[in-house]
């Protein structure tokens, strides 16, 4: 999806599960393709939302927003 290209906060990629990405898959529990993950990079969810541009365009800018971190202070609890 090249209108995620230069996107600070969203990453859109896609990785071989049967060649150099197989240990990225394996780590992340990919059992079947095409498979979709979303959110934190150490605990990644399945998405099972629709394949279409339109519904994946309505997940991301839905879901996919800057969350509490140390480049984003001002998103963090007090606590």
């Amino acid at each position: 999806m090249k209108e995620f290209a230069d996107s600070p906060t969203e990453l859109v990629a896609d990785v071989d599960c049967t060649a150099a990405g197989k240990s990225l898959c394996k780590a992340n529990g990919i059992k079947g393709y095409p498979s979709l993950k979303w959110g934190d990079p150490s605990n990644l969810e399945t998405y099972k939302g629709g394949r279409s541009y339109i519904a994946l365009k309505k997940f991301v800018d839905e879901n996919l927003k800057p969350v509490c971190s140390p480049e984003n202070i001002d998103l963090c609890d007090d606590d």
